[in-house]
């Protein structure tokens, strides 16, 4: 981890639309002049949280004198994925079949919805992507090693 990576982790707009990294795509699509790419950003902190609230909800469990017997976690990992592609994925050049059977490059739209990438991601490109947004929002081992390294500053 850089030095750089290290401080980020603690300037205020370091997230959100002010803070964009651009990755490219470990393949070459043949025909093409550059690999793929997605541009992510992370999420800021409200977003974080409003993403948390959306995905994860709490059962509880009452017993006939109404006290909690237990509490069950559920989690919507559509909603969850869902709000990350609408809010970190900034722009991307990706491969995707026209209507003669082309491979072509496809940019973020303006009227994007993160629906149509997780009804059509092929798996492969869906754990790059996944593990790209975790790890631009510190949510992967390498993301909390950087927090630990800060912590200790």
């Amino acid at each position: 981890m850089s030095e750089r990576d290290e401080l980020v982790a603690w300037i205020i707009s370091a997230a959100g639309e002010d803070c964009t990294h651009r990755f490219a795509a470990p393949v070459e699509v043949p025909g093409w002049d550059e690999s793929p790419w997605v541009e992510l950003r992370p999420l800021t902190q409200h977003e974080e949280l409003e993403r948390e609230s959306r995905g994860v909800r709490d059962e509880y469990h009452i017993d006939d004198s109404g006290y909690v017997k237990g509490i069950k976690r559920r989690y919507d990992l559509a909603v969850m994925t869902a709000y990350d592609y609408d809010h970190c994925l900034v722009d991307f050049c990706l491969p995707r079949k026209n209507k003669d059977g082309e491979i072509v490059p496809w940019h973020r739209p303006d009227d994007f919805r993160a629906e149509e990438l997780l009804d059509t991601l092929p798996p492969a490109l869906a754990q790059w992507l996944n593990q790209l947004i975790e790890q631009v929002n510190m949510r992967d081992p390498s993301g909390q090693q950087v927090l630990g390294a800060v912590k200790k500053i």
